[in-house]
């Protein structure tokens, strides 16, 4: 199998590979990945499956409450850190294209909050392309890389 982009588990280590930047201490999601810092690395939107609400916007217009997040996809046309909760707690992956064979779609997005002036009205979707043992092609991987207002 053929894939042309890495997805790996979110820690110190992988992010320090791919980001080839340093943490302090321990990783934490929560300290870790605050707005701030999720900024700093380039990506500039998300989409937050919270229990109580669904948000799509720009990182920057967003707060983050790691506590009350089902999943979470914070991402750029080139990479998307994804936070989900599981079992085990607070978990993610990393990914970042590497010379991507893709096919780019658009998709017609609905304001969720009805008070708000401010929502996306597309959300740009790649669809990763990776090849068989005998040169098939597949969808192997399907991430949101942009939100356009």
């Amino acid at each position: 199998m053929i894939k042309n982009y890495q997805i790996k588990k979110l820690n110190t280590e992988n992010l320090k590979g791919i980001l080839k930047r340093e943490f302090d201490g321990d990783f934490s999601i929560k300290e870790n990945l605050n707005k701030e810092a999720l900024i700093r690395m380039g990506l500039t939107d998300c989409i937050i499956y919270n229990y109580d609400s669904v948000i799509s916007d720009e990182i920057k217009e967003v707060d983050i409450d790691y506590e009350n997040i089902i999943e979470a996809r914070f991402f750029n046309e080139k990479m998307e850190i994804r936070v989900f909760n599981d079992e085990e707690g607070l978990n993610g992956t990393i990914f970042v294209d590497e010379n991507p064979d893709y096919i780019e779609s658009e998709f017609i997005l609905y304001s969720r909050d009805k008070n708000s002036k401010r929502y996306a009205k597309k959300l740009k979707v790649k669809k990763y392309i990776s090849y068989d043992e005998d040169c098939q092609a597949y969808i192997s991987y399907v991430r949101p890389c942009k939100l356009i207002f």
